[in-house]
């Protein structure tokens, strides 16, 4: 057989490749079993530390109910109109603060206060934020599963396989191959976790202020941290969109196509 005709033979074996919306459902799953992993350990440390440890992620949400101060007059506080917040997971609080905001009579500006609450309600420093180790969770989750199954949990449900592309029939992705695969997937989000750590660091264990002293080169970083969290992603699926292999599977040299039997 011709040179040219191995390759038209290995073009015909090789399955189709995942789609955009199949590869998109299939990493809302990944980030969804992430996302339990993580509210369930952020919930045992809540209240483990006495709301010194606290999670907010991508997925969250909140309840808040108006709340008045009590044992306290100092005028930084009662000059606000108050609120407590909270966010649990399955009735479990990973978060809980007050949420101030006052009104200046003469300017009308708006100005707002929020502050960590342990679990008698009442003030503490602020709490360690772990929302910024989802990222590092994620990739790592990703690295094992298909470093050992060629599939995460999402890809297995929605019929897709990590092929390498000198041994497609091969199942589990070679050391070197999986962790170039995620750490050029998750390139784009390295400065926003750096960004995240750093200010959750920089807050930690520090009393409430009502104005946050960053610096103007904090913000700008922070800002091109966030644009690049989200034009990285968004690249990848164009390039998915179009039919073409997304930076992380070129560099890794793997390729992501649906499964025989799905076809």
């Amino acid at each position: 057989m011709t040179d040219e005709g191995i390759q038209l033979a290995n073009a015909i074996a090789w399955p189709r490749r995942g789609g955009l919306w199949r590869r998109l459902f299939a990493s809302l799953i990944d980030y969804l079993v992430i996302f339990v992993a993580l509210y369930s350990l952020v919930a045992a440390l809540f209240l483990l530390t006495d709301g010194g440890v606290k999670g907010s992620f991508w997925l969250n949400w909140k309840t808040c109910q108006s709340a008045s101060l009590n044992g306290t007059v100092d005028p930084l506080f009662s000059r606000y109109d108050w609120q407590v917040c909270a966010t649990s997971f399955f009735g479990f609080p990973v978060a809980r603060w007050a949420a101030g905001t006052s009104t200046d009579p003469q300017s009308k500006a708006v100005s707002t206060l929020s502050i960590d609450l342990d679990s008698n309600g009442k003030f503490r420093p602020a709490a360690l934020d772990l929302g910024f180790l989802q990222v590092l969770v994620l990739a790592t989750y990703l690295l094992v599963m298909e470093g050992a199954f060629s599939r995460s949990l999402g890809k297995g449900i929605l019929a897709l396989f990590v092929h390498d592309e000198l041994d497609w029939h091969r199942e589990g992705l070679a050391l070197q191959k999986a962790v170039r695969r995620q750490v050029v997937k998750f390139l784009g989000y390295l400065p926003a976790t750096l960004v995240g750590a750093f200010f959750a660091f920089e807050t930690w264990k520090t009393v409430p202020a009502p104005v946050l002293n960053y610096s103007r080169l904090e913000i700008v970083i922070a800002f091109t941290a966030s644009a690049l969290a989200f034009l990285w992603p968004c690249w990848i699926a164009l390039a998915i969109a179009f039919g073409n292999e997304p930076i992380h599977d070129r560099a890794a040299g793997t390729t992501v196509r649906v499964l025989e039997t799905d076809q």
